[in-house]
């Protein structure tokens, strides 16, 4: 069996031997007092993570469940989503799965949409919403969310939804503060957790707008899913040993500092590899410098190798990393530095990359 650390995949995440253990606890009744108080355990703490005072939901989903919640409940018609990778252009392809007009902003590989530049698509036809991905996995590259929250904002009527699967719990988030009307996150990220739930919230203009859309369906529907959520039940039948795994994640955190530390060592991850990549003159990091997010990295082959044959050497170390993501499979290879991983594990796969990189 690989010994925790060796993980640095952009998701699933390594989980730690503790967590993985909580989820082996006895099963009990979805609707029993024990399942209350569970909920009612989380609820704080989940609430500090998305800095938010509204209620917190879990739909056992992947988080493309919350993403597609996210259009449902919140765009009657017509929807501007930031295309900056490939999960931007995969908010796209949800919306346009669930029937809505879709404008797409393009913005190249490892750039990032700038305010004044949303500013001038929201020059054009009326949309109900704009969504964004936070963190872009697929190329590394970290939003200014705060400052295009600020844009949004300029237009009552427009909402914000917010692909957070690679930020929530890797760094400070102010949902509320910011204005951020629909952030969502998976289990397998910043979480670390098994893969099997995702964790949103929403604002309450969201939430008023969700109950007047008819089409919301019920399994997605996030009157449904909050209304359960402030009574400390889960919606229908939930992923008990994955909610296991987070109760005892969430208490784990709290009893070792608070979020602080856990961002705090995010932020040294990424500094050590980005300080490495740009001393390695065989590769460079596909986003720029100001937006580099605090959990994936995507780095640059040179001409003649492939990220392929590149993953494949270090999984014969012992390492797990990925290859870019189409239409950049062959030329990137991505590191997940997120979760409860340490710096020092991270000094030894970069030991082993630079010598498979030469």
């Amino acid at each position: 069996m690989r010994p925790f650390g060796r993980c640095f995949l952009p998701g699933p995440t390594d989980v730690l031997p503790e967590i993985l253990e909580a989820t082996l606890e006895p099963m009990y009744f979805t609707f029993s007092q024990r399942m209350q108080d569970v909920l009612a355990d989380m609820q704080p703490r989940l609430q500090r993570m998305f800095g938010t005072s509204q209620t917190v939901f879990i739909s056992t989903s992947a988080a493309t469940g919350l993403m597609e919640a996210a259009i449902r409940n919140g765009v009657r018609r017509r929807v501007l989503v930031v295309c900056a990778g490939y999960f931007g252009e995969m908010f796209a392809r949800v919306a346009e799965g669930c029937g809505k007009e879709v404008l797409r902003a393009m913005v190249p590989h490892g750039q990032v949409l700038e305010p004044d530049q949303l500013a001038q698509f929201l020059e054009g036809p009326d949309v109900d919403a704009v969504a964004l991905t936070h963190s872009e996995s697929s190329t590394g590259a970290l939003a200014p969310l705060p400052a295009l929250a600020e844009v949004v904002r300029r237009r009552p009527d427009v909402m914000l939804l917010v692909d957070g699967v690679t930020s929530v719990g890797a760094m400070p988030i102010a949902m509320d503060r910011w204005g951020v009307d629909f952030l969502f996150t998976g289990s397998q990220k910043a979480l670390a957790l098994p893969p099997g739930i995702a964790v949103g919230a929403c604002s309450q203009r969201y939430l008023e707008r969700a109950e007047q859309m008819w089409d919301r369906g019920f399994y997605l529907s996030v009157t449904h899913l909050v209304n359960a959520a402030r009574k400390n039940f889960p919606l229908t039948t939930p992923a008990l040993p994955v909610y296991h795994a987070l109760h005892h994640q969430l208490r784990r955190i709290d009893g070792t500092g608070g979020l602080e530390p856990r961002f705090a060592r995010h932020a040294a991850m990424a500094a050590l590899l980005h300080e490495w990549a740009g001393a390695h003159p065989a590769v460079s990091l596909v986003a720029g410098v100001g937006h580099r997010s605090p959990t994936v990295s995507a780095l640059r082959l040179p001409e003649g190798r492939t990220a392929p044959d590149v993953v494949a050497e270090m999984e014969r170390r012992g390492w797990l990393i990925a290859t870019g993501l189409a239409p950049l499979t062959d030329q990137l290879i991505r590191i997940g530095h997120m979760g409860d991983l340490e710096p020092e594990h991270l000094v030894g796969l970069l030991a082993d990359l630079h010598a498979v990189l030469g």
